[in-house]
């Protein structure tokens, strides 16, 4: 899954948390160990329950209460009971990048005793495990992963005659026949979610301008001004101007990602760049769970070879500073990525990413489906690997990301505009050492 971004909750908000939080129980309450989860579907939330929570308590001696809350609303009011004392004591954050500005804020313990004590570094792929440091120091840990690839109606595609397109040129065919026949060329937009913005700008910018240029700008040694950043984002503005994104401009700030599903579902919509957290919905929506397919992203310039995978975590876990009992929720933490069979077992059930483990394709169970197996399979196994923004731009750069789009969206800023003021936050984020670790790509050795 995938939640908005967000830095510490500001002052101001905290007067509003009586009223946020309301109903909510904090750590300084209750007894056992307290976790808020959110699900897209009631059985998905059946299963965590059964498998995760139920499963813990049984073999434990201090039990896990879980309370739910809506699937677009939990970063938002993490944040808020972060701020105001009254956050659970497992604490959700949709990746590393809202993860370390708990950390930083002493608002979550170093978790480093208890990753020697559960193995947690031999566990996760070595990526993910020096990711969840903060200042050299354990921070959280990763409980899901995935990327960005595009999403297409198989039979909508056979009866056009298309096939998953892999360069630009293929695309905008695709794309503009699609328009020729009265289909939505591509879905997205941010209705009832401005994150899902960051979606789409994860998927272009690793399919426009790389892993390798992405690297340089991370480790401050190229800019987010420079010229191929410029092109995506004029890129995406051209495809708002023919109305293939969204349906054009406004439309853009009145679709929602049920839309988009549906819309491919029903044969509306012919392409939608999404992460892979939207298997299980795709399930869901379809009538034929099986007529949904995924393929990787197309390579959007000469630059980027096609097929890249932007590497997300969808969701971190870190223990609450204030945690009545600690070493039970890093042992609660524990029990949902120390065992590859009951990940996996989850993953079978609702489609939900695993954890960042070491999981060769023989490990699965033969009803986890293919999709999701195909998927994980080829992320392992191909050097072209990039950069979601929640995973490895830091706090404030990823939030500038996602809100001041919406003026690229209606044209009140322009993408050189908005590209200097992304690389005049990264730049303080960077000189202040607030910036997370990218892995080397495999280009560099």
């Amino acid at each position: 899954m995938s939640t908005i971004k967000r830095g510490l909750a500001a002052t101001g908000l905290i007067a509003a948390a009586a009223v946020a939080l309301a109903g909510c129980t904090g750590s300084s309450t209750s007894e056992g160990v307290s976790y808020w989860g959110a699900f897209y579907a009631p059985t998905t939330e059946e299963a965590f329950q059964e498998i995760f929570v139920d499963g813990f308590n049984e073999d434990s001696d201090v039990a896990v209460s879980m309370e739910v809350k809506e699937l677009t609303t939990i970063g938002q009011l993490t944040d808020t009971a972060v701020s105001a004392g009254q956050a659970p004591d497992v604490i959700y954050t949709d990746g590393p990048s809202s993860a370390s500005d708990f950390a930083r804020a002493d608002r979550t313990l170093p978790l480093d005793e208890y990753a020697a004590e559960f193995g947690w570094e031999d566990k996760l792929l070595p990526w993910a495990y020096e990711l969840s440091k903060v200042d050299g120091k354990i921070s959280s840990v990763p409980t899901g992963y995935g990327s960005m690839v595009l999403y297409y109606n198989a039979e909508v595609f056979a009866e056009n005659g298309w096939t998953a397109p892999t360069t630009l040129a293929e695309f905008e065919t695709v794309a503009q026949e699609a328009a020729d026949a009265g289909l939505l060329p591509l879905g997205g937009g941010n209705a009832g979610y401005q994150g899902m913005s960051e979606w789409l700008l994860t998927a272009v910018l690793n399919a426009a301008v790389g892993p390798d240029k992405l690297y340089d700008v991370l480790t401050g040694e190229a800019s987010f001004t420079d010229a191929e950043f410029v092109a995506a984002i004029d890129l995406i503005q051209s495809w708002l101007d023919a109305g293939w994104l969204a349906g054009g401009r406004e439309s853009y700030f009145t679709t929602d990602d049920t839309a988009n599903v549906t819309g491919l579902a029903n044969g509306t919509t012919a392409m939608y760049l999404s992460g892979t957290w939207s298997f299980n919905s795709m399930s869901q929506v379809f009538e034929d769970p099986d007529a949904w397919e995924w393929a990787p992203l197309p390579s959007l310039s000469d630059a980027v070879e096609p097929g890249v995978f932007p590497l997300a975590i969808g969701t971190a876990l870190s223990v609450n500073a204030d945690a009545e009992d600690p070493d039970a929720a890093a042992a609660f933490i524990d029990y949902l990525i120390g065992d590859v069979d009951r990940t996996l077992s989850y993953t079978a059930r609702t489609g939900e990413n695993p954890p960042p483990l070491a999981i060769g394709a023989d490990q699965f169970p033969s009803d986890v489906d293919e999709r999701t197996v195909r998927l994980y399979s080829a992320i392992p196994e191909t050097p072209n690997v990039g950069y979601a923004s929640w995973t490895f731009f830091p706090p404030q750069t990823n939030t500038y990301l996602i809100t001041e789009f919406d003026k690229v969206v209606t044209g009140d800023m322009t993408s050189a505009e908005y590209l200097a003021g992304l690389q005049a936050l990264f730049d303080e984020e960077f000189a202040a050492g607030e910036t997370l670790a990218p892995f080397t790509p495999a280009s560099r050795g």
